[in-house]
């Protein structure tokens, strides 16, 4: 029995050859994306922050002698209290208006009646009367005897004023986290690149 032993130049490869290297982003495109990415952040973050600080939150505070005080706060800031002297209250009403959907039910909120015009106590009208209503009421009876104890009322809408706010506050993290992910591969892409001119300058 014979062996045949193939020598080198008989030995061939049929497969397909490609002299084309992989496509690699360069690092220049990688930062105009991270930086165009980044700057997309800053709407979403100015209209979140804008609907997170909604003034939804308002807190009548009166003290003994009639003087009192409204403010409006959100998440983030609160408005000057506006100052009352005594006298300058006439009363307290619950305003009626429908909803703007179909059925059209009555909505309320209690509205402070002033020498200066009305403020409304609620940020959001309510479906019940009786809850609009307990805030006229204690106002009325302050009103009635300036000298009894002081009270502080509030009205917190926050959390539902503020979800639009809280749905753009995490799409302007989720945008910024991902410019920074295209920032860290442009910076890596770059380091590779100024390594392999070193190595082809050598």
């Amino acid at each position: 029995m014979r062996l045949r032993v193939l020598g080198t130049r008989e030995r061939v490869y049929d497969g397909a050859v490609s002299d084309t290297a992989p496509s690699v982003t360069p690092s220049r495109s990688l930062f105009i994306g991270a930086i165009g990415v980044l700057a997309l952040s800053v709407p979403f973050f100015v209209f979140g922050l804008g609907f997170l600080d909604t003034k939804a939150r308002i807190e009548l505070q009166c003290q003994r002698g009639g003087g009192c005080a409204l403010t409006r706060s959100g998440w983030l800031t609160k408005e000057r209290p506006l100052a009352f002297y005594p006298g300058e209250i006439q009363s307290a009403r619950v305003e009626r208006s429908r909803t703007p959907r179909g059925d059209q039910q009555n909505i309320y909120r209690p509205v402070l009646v002033t020498t200066r015009g009305e403020f409304p106590l609620s940020h959001q009208w309510m479906e019940e009367e009786r809850e609009a209503n307990r805030t006229v009421v204690s106002v009325n009876r302050f009103l009635k005897n300036p000298e009894s104890p002081g009270f502080t009322l509030w009205h917190d809408n926050r959390p539902q004023a503020s979800r639009m706010g809280l749905i753009f506050t995490v799409a302007a993290v989720l945008v910024l986290l991902f410019g920074l992910w295209l920032t860290w591969r442009a910076v890596r892409r770059r380091r590779q690149e100024r390594a392999q001119g070193t190595a082809l300058g050598v």
